[in-house]
């Protein structure tokens, strides 16, 4: 499995067809899909192996959106050493301590030569290595240019054959409708309000009073429009804005929170800052009934579709927005777990510059939503790069972390163990190196020769200087990839038995 993936690894690696009976083969590059197609294999002693593989290649798309291939070869290249370790007498548990204090070494000095991913043309460079498809590339590197770090990016397809962008004001929200009957556009089922108030409440809207309460207060304001955020709506509450709607005395809109739990009080109280709405939780004891006209929130303009909608000019505090994405973006920094820090950056993202719209083009259906999750994933680790900041790609990162690995005063077995890590971060270099053509051996000598920031630009086949050519990998990828390459290989070492089910059930879930 780990030398199938290796070839896909490198700007010019290999592509790998995948045969589908009666229709044509597909042409896979990327390492975590093409672990994906392989569900099974015949012998099931080699199949519990390869699936250890596929898990592992899969959690680190997953957690950063890049790396598979990295994780594979690594992995490999570290259990290869350890198998002739263990066959020449070496402890087992001595050894695996000493791989584990490399890797740790390692991951050290990979955050230590790490540096900030800032400018378009870096960002870019982060998108094509992800996505091996320099028009995305390009587009992502000028989105998250021009809309800051955490901005709010989403993907939608496009009927054309090229890429292409655009921007939206404000911030979006995922939500449902209420109610179908509230669109003001029914063919395209929209609803557009035009200065609206708007109420943000974490409670059910039950009886009609509590509708008739919020809409009374509004027109005694002077105001036109009101889009209500709730919980849930009765359909006696609804006819009475479906019954206004009609003759026209106010327009309404009502939507329902997608969250739930921590996450839906968190977008509740971004919106109430971006609206300068007062946020009314269920705990508080007030009702919908008890709604007063001094705590709902302005905008200049709210688009409702059936997925989300969209805030456009919102009239909170200048200064209470500013505190609240700068403790959003210190939470973020401090996160540790892969879902806080998702949760996180939707959050943060309420607070960029603004929308960016990334349009994806394609001649058929199908090639458009393979390209889609491309993108999804060069997002990540586009987020990623600017999260934990970027490193020399190419593996010119673990190259130079090998003299920190050598470094380690340790002794026996558990030195042995240290020296296999230090051998393997050569591999991803050498991996290139081979699949572009080149003699590894002479790369790998000639790149720690000029120094810790080069290694192999294999369109020229020259030694450069990776940060300056923009070659460079997000430092998170290039750390989850190590720890999970030693994960895989010591689980690999302190396994000695498989206990194999008579019928085991088919899992198409890595």
């Amino acid at each position: 499995m780990a030398r199938l993936l290796a070839i896909t690894l490198g700007p010019i690696g290999g592509n790998i067809a995948n045969d589908r009976d009666s229709r044509s083969p597909e042409l896979l590059r990327d390492a975590a899909t093409v672990a994906r197609r392989i569900i099974q294999l015949p012998d099931r002693l080699e199949d519990a192996g390869a699936m250890l593989m596929r898990h592992m290649v899969w959690r680190v798309r997953e957690e950063v959106g890049d790396g598979s291939a990295t994780t594979a070869v690594l992995a490999i290249a570290i259990a290869r050493e350890v198998e002739r370790m263990i066959a020449a007498g070496a402890n087992p548990a001595m050894l695996r301590r000493g791989i584990e204090k490399g890797a740790a070494a390692a991951v050290k000095a990979l955050e230590e030569l790490s540096i900030p991913l800032e400018g378009e043309q870096q960002i870019a460079a982060v998108a094509t290595a992800a996505t091996g498809d320099a028009e995305i590339g390009k587009i992502l590197g000028e989105i998250y240019d021009v809309l800051g770090p955490n901005a709010h990016v989403v993907t939608q397809p496009y009927i054309a054959t090229f890429h292409d962008r655009t921007y939206h004001e404000g911030a979006r929200f995922k939500s449902n409708f209420v109610s179908p009957y509230l669109v003001t556009d029914q063919v395209r089922k929209t609803a557009v309000l035009d200065d609206p108030y708007v109420v943000v409440a974490d409670l059910p809207f039950e009886t009609p009073e509590s509708v008739q309460n919020v809409l009374q207060q509004v027109v005694e304001a002077d105001g036109k429009t009101v889009f209500i955020v709730c919980k849930n709506m009765s359909d006696k509450a609804i006819g009475v804005l479906v019954a206004n709607n009609e003759r026209g005395t106010i327009r309404s809109f009502a939507v329902r929170t997608m969250e739930i739990g921590d996450m839906r009080r968190e977008v509740l109280r971004n919106l109430s800052v971006l609206v300068g709405a007062t946020l009314v939780e269920d705990k508080t004891g007030i009702t919908a009934e008890q709604l007063r006209i001094e705590g709902f929130g302005r905008a200049e303009r709210i688009i409702s579709t059936p997925e989300n909608y969209t805030v456009l000019g919102g009239k909170g505090d200048k200064e209470v927005i500013r505190e609240r994405a700068r403790i959003l973006r210190k939470k973020l920094r401090e996160a540790r777990s892969t879902e806080e820090r998702n949760d996180l950056r939707k959050l943060a993202g309420h607070f960029s510059a603004g929308i960016g719209e990334l349009r994806i083009g394609a001649l058929t259906a199908k090639e458009r939503e393979e390209l889609t999750k491309v993108a999804e994933e060069a997002m990540k680790a586009v987020m990623a790069g600017m999260e934990s900041g970027i490193v020399p790609g190419g593996g010119a990162a673990y190259l130079a972390c090998i003299p920190a690995v050598e470094a380690l005063e340790l002794q026996g077995d558990e030195a042995i163990g240290a020296k296999i890590v230090a051998r393997a971060l050569e591999e991803p270099m050498r991996c290139i190196a081979a699949n572009a053509g080149a003699h590894p051996p002479l790369v790998i000598a000639d790149a720690r020769k000029a120094g810790p920031n080069y290694g192999f630009e294999v369109r020229r086949k020259e030694i450069v200087d990776m940060i300056a050519e923009g070659i460079v990998d997000p430092t998170m990828v290039a750390t989850r990839a190590l720890q999970l390459a030693a994960s895989g290989a010591v689980m690999l070492l302190t396994t000695d038995a498989i206990v194999l089910h008579r019928k085991p059930e088919e899992n198409f879930q890595p």
